[in-house]
């Protein structure tokens, strides 16, 4: 992926050209890319100013439903913070992660390896009544 990376816009953009012309080339490259950088900076801006925070991580990094409604659960931003090499942003039964939900299927046909979660003796360690 990291060698041919650049090829694979250019694929998809002549795919999408090729399957439905201009209109399908502007939705999915231009209209994707402009709402997925969007989406970005609105987790960074809003999961900092509203929303639970779980976790004492030491900043102003929030859980936001909402957002990771929004977001396929990037919005659970303190989780995040917390655990930042986890594959998992959802980290309660109830916190919807449509990625982590991908991360597991990926996981279980073989395609994803050395998968990252917290232990709880590091969710102890991040909680707030340390």
């Amino acid at each position: 992926m990291q060698n041919t990376y650049f090829l694979h816009p250019i694929a998809l953009g002549v795919l999408l050209y090729a399957v439905g012309g201009f209109p399908y080339l502007v939705w999915g490259m231009g209209v994707r890319t402009v709402l997925a950088l969007h989406f970005t900076w609105l987790v960074n801006s809003a999961s900092h100013l509203w929303g639970k925070r779980a976790w004492n991580t030491g900043d102003l990094s929030r859980n936001n439903l909402w957002l990771a409604l929004l977001t396929f659960g990037e919005g659970w931003h303190n989780n995040h913070h917390a655990f930042e090499y986890s594959a998992r942003h959802g980290l309660e039964w109830w916190q919807i992660d449509m990625t982590w939900y991908v991360v597991r299927f990926l996981q279980a046909i073989g395609l994803a390896t050395d998968v990252k979660l917290p232990s709880e003796v590091q969710k102890q360690r991040m909680a707030f009544n340390n």
